[in-house]
Parts: structure tokens; sequence; C-alpha cells
């Protein structure tokens, strides 16, 4: 007989007795017990092969009056199931699950078949299984053990049902929660978490950690903080399970801002050219890092950062507007700041005069090109190198008293106080001071007597270097300081001395005379008698 379960029905009714005596069945299980009647049921306690004897007798009391026949049963005890696991477990951590008790009574090696509920199974040789489910939820979990005799009670099935906890998840809105505290109201804040979920649908508890030494419970809930700053809040959720996924923490930062005043700064006033700073960090200092800043300097061009520095290429008024935000906080609106720019043009001078001219003389000086880009009125400073200083017109005159080089200087000034408010121009100018002509003695000599003429006592308080120039009044002139003359004819002669200190100017000679008395020798002449 094909293997069966442990409980059989053996049917001998279609025994048969050629004389039609009546028939005894007598039977042996082949396990100690026996039997008797044509139809008989038996249930073997272990598993096994069993020899079934199956005895007939007619009541006849002949030789011939027994027949017997033997058929062999196998018999497959199912398996005995049992396993344990956690009755209730968390998501995502590994249950062990142990099969360990179950047993094949015929000793033979079993098979594990689990079916975890969640759509998934495992079969193994090993009475030990992990699992670890993703998803919340009560699953039904059964394992099947086989003893692999393939037949219809070589099986075995066991079902537990385990609940698998998932932690709550969160969701307070975003981590960083920002406001703008322009007013005492700005300083509540509300917070919620009635979006947070979870899985089992447990009851859950909200406990909030609010950073500044208070708490409060409940998924939505309003607090007053006592004055901007930024607070470190953590929100505790607990579904009470007591297991140990039964929470979920979530850090926040609520940051609650002053609205940021843009300070550009005092109005100011600067060259074309000169790179001017602007500064805005006296704008919500306390901000420090967090504060952004975009500089418009009025003229079209633009900077970004707090502080920075520009040149203005052309002059004039400008309103440069500094405009403030925290880029930590975009709850609060831009702030901005105007700072009045004056950007001047340095003035423009070139100076006219004589370059020559003589001590007592009168000079005209001019300052040409006197301009102002900006159109500003112009102030005329002179210095003309002598000691003398006037503050006066663009055209002036001035004496020299003495003779030398002269630096002269004119400055204008166009009023704005900036360091582009000035401009100079110099001019030099020399100034000669007439040489002084010495020609000596009047001089008397004879006629035909080389006579000596000297000039050397000639002076220039310039130190220029002299020429001397003789006329000796009877038609001869000669060079030099120190000349021989000889007069041929007796008389009074007038003698002048020109000294030229050569600096072409019209006091650049000088001249001196003197009367040379000529006499002839008498004429000696005697008679004799």
């Amino acid at each position: 007989m094909s293997p069966n379960c442990n409980e059989f029905t053996f049917d001998a009714s279609g025994s048969a007795d050629p004389n039609n005596e009546k028939i005894s069945y007598s039977w042996d299980f082949g396990d100690g017990r026996t039997a008797v009647g044509p139809v008989v049921d038996h249930r073997y306690e272990k598993s096994g092969k069993y020899p079934v004897v199956l005895k007939i007798t007619d009541n006849s009391g002949s030789e011939c009056s027994e027949d017997s026949v033997t058929q062999e049963v196998e018999v497959n005890i199912p398996p005995y199931v049992e396993f344990s696991s956690p009755s209730r477990v968390c998501a995502n951590m590994p249950v062990r699950l142990d099969a360990s008790p179950s047993r094949d009574d015929a000793g033979k090696p079993l098979t594990y078949l689990w079916n975890f509920g969640d759509g998934t199974h495992l079969t193994s040789q090993k009475a030990v299984a992990e699992k670890t489910y993703s998803i919340g939820g009560t699953y039904e979990m059964t394992l099947t053990v086989d003893d692999n005799m393939h037949s219809v009670c070589n099986t075995a099935t066991a079902t537990r049902m385990i609940y698998v906890n998932e932690a709550p998840r969160i969701d307070a809105g975003p981590r960083n929660k920002f406001q703008c505290v322009q007013r005492e109201a700005d300083l509540t804040v509300q917070l919620d978490a009635s979006n947070t979920y979870d899985t089992n649908a447990d009851h859950l508890t909200f406990t909030w950690d609010l950073g500044d030494g208070r708490t409060q419970t409940g998924a939505k809930i309003s607090h007053t903080y006592p004055g901007h700053g930024t607070y470190d809040v953590k929100l505790l959720v607990n579904d009470n399970s007591g297991l140990e996924c039964a929470s979920d923490v979530a850090f926040f930062q609520v940051r609650l801002s002053k609205a940021p005043e843009a300070a550009a700064g005092p109005d100011v006033v600067g060259c074309t050219g000169e790179k001017i700073d602007f500064d805005g960090r006296q704008s919500a200092a306390e901000l420090k890092g967090t504060l952004h800043g975009r500089w418009d300097f009025g003229n079209g061009q633009s900077a970004e950062g707090i502080r920075t520095s520009y040149a203005y290429p052309k002059s004039g008024t400008y309103q440069a507007v500094l405009t403030v935000e925290d880029k930590m906080n975009q709850m609060c609106p831009p702030s901005m700041d105007t700072r009045k720019v004056v950007i001047n043009a340095a003035p423009q001078v070139s100076i006219t005069a004589e370059k020559l001219a003589c001590v007592g003389d009168q000079i005209e000086f001019r300052a040409t090109s006197a301009l102002d880009p900006d159109g500003d009125s112009l102030e005329y400073y002179w210095t003309f190198g002598d000691g003398t200083v006037t503050q006066g017109p663009s055209i002036v005159s001035h004496t020299y008293s003495q003779g030398g080089d002269y630096r002269v200087t004119v400055i204008v000034d166009d009023g704005q106080g900036t360091a582009c408010s000035t401009a100079s121009a110099e001019a030099r100018v020399r100034i000669n001071t007439p040489p002084v002509a010495d020609a000596g003695p009047n001089l008397t000599c004879c006629v035909g007597q080389s006579a000596e003429f000297n000039a050397t006592a000639s002076s220039d308080a310039d130190d220029d270097p002299l020429l001397y120039t003789w006329t000796f009044g009877d038609g001869n002139v000669q060079e030099g300081a120190s000349v021989q003359h000889r007069y041929e004819k007796s008389g009074s002669y007038k003698v002048v001395l020109t000294v030229d200190d050569n600096s072409q100017t019209h006091c650049s000679t000088t001249t001196a005379s003197f009367v040379a008395e000529v006499n002839a020798k008498p004429t000696a002449t005697f008679s004799i008698r």
C-alpha cells in the first residue's frame, strides 16, 4: 500500500467461501494489536512499515477451512510543528523565528516553509529564520513543516499573529521656521505637527521642548517667546506602544529676527576717480553674518555686499541706496536707506605773466584757463615768492623791490572742501637789478700821452657778467673794464662809460661819465742874439 497517514480502514468484505460457509475475520496489524471483523479501522501511533495479516476461517472445521493474506502498510505520522516569535516587533528590525521544537516522530529531516503574511515567503532546511518587516501592521505568520514523504499527511502547519509597529513619522513643516519681529505680537509662533503620520493608527502624544526652558504638549501649539533670537526646538512624538520604535524625534530651529534697518551712513563729498567707502555694517549689527547688502550708486552701477567701495567717473550729486535683507530669514522685508554723494571735479588753471622785468616794474599776472567743470565759483590765492601773499581776482599786479628769480603760484579753490577742490599753477619770473657803473674820477692828461681808464669798481647786484663800453668824446670807442687811450689834441673831453648786464631788459645798462682835461705841451724855443 502507498504511504498514507496513520489512520486506515481495512476492508475484507470481498473475501468469499465457495461453500457459502460463514466466515470469521482476524486482523494482525503488525504493531502488536489485533482486531476481528470484515471491516475494521486502525490507528498507528508511529510511522513505519507494518505487515498487516488478514486470516479468515469458515465454520467447516476441516483442514482447508482457513486462508490468510499479508499486505505491507506504510504509515506516516504528520510532523509536529511549533515555532516561537515575539508577538510585537518594530518595523525594519530583524525578528528571530525559532521552529526548533518542531520534529518528526521518525526523525526525518524537515523542510520549513514560512509565509510571513506580507507577500513574502521563505523555504529553508534550518529551524531558525529571520524576518524584517518594512511596514507596520498585523500579520498572520504561517509555518508549514514538511517531512518530505510526499504523502497526504507529510506536512503540519502552525500560525501566529505578529504585530509590527512602525515609528510615527513627524510632519511639522520646514525644519527652519523664520519669523520677522516688527512688533511684540510677532514673538508668538504657531507650531503644527498635526500632519504627523502613524502607520498603525496609534494614539499619539506630542511633547515640545521649545528651547527657552519651557515645554508644551499637543499636536498643534502656540508659544510666545521672550524675545528675538534663535531657539532650538525638539519635538518628541510617541505612539505609546512601549516598543523601541515607539517614538520619533525632530529638531527645529525657530529664528525670530528683528527686521533689518539699513544704515547707509552720512552724506559724503568726494572726487571723480576717487574710491569712496560704502559701509552698511551698522545695519542691524546683531544679524552679523546673516545680513546681505546691495548698493545702488545712483548712476546705473551697483555692487553686492554690505561693504564695498566705488569711484564715480563723473562729477555730480548722486543718491546711493543701500538695500539690506536677512538672508537667513526671508520673512523680513528688505530695508533701504539713502546716502547723498556729491562728486566734485577738480578746477583747472594756468598763469600768464612776463618772464623778465626790472626792480620796481609793475608786473601783471593772469590766471588764465581758470575753470571749474562743476560750475563752482573760484577763489584765487596768489603767492609771489618774495613773502607776499594775496587773495584776489584772476588778474593781479605786483612790484618786486629786489632782483632775483621768483616762483609765482596761483591756487584756485572751488569751495567744496574736498581733496580735489583746489588746483594750482606756477610761473617763474626773473627780476633784474640795474648794474652800477663806476668810471672813476676826472682825468687830466697830456696830448699824446697814454691814459688808463678803469671801470673795475662797477658792480651788478645780480652777479651778472658785465660788458663795458667807453666813449672817449673824441670819436673813439673802446670796450673793456680797463683800457688805454691817447688823445691827439688838447681840450676838455666828456668820457662816458656804459655798463651792460646783458639781461635784455630795459634796465640792463647804466652809464657814468667824467671830463678828461687834455693839455698840450708848451713849446720851448729860444733865440740867440
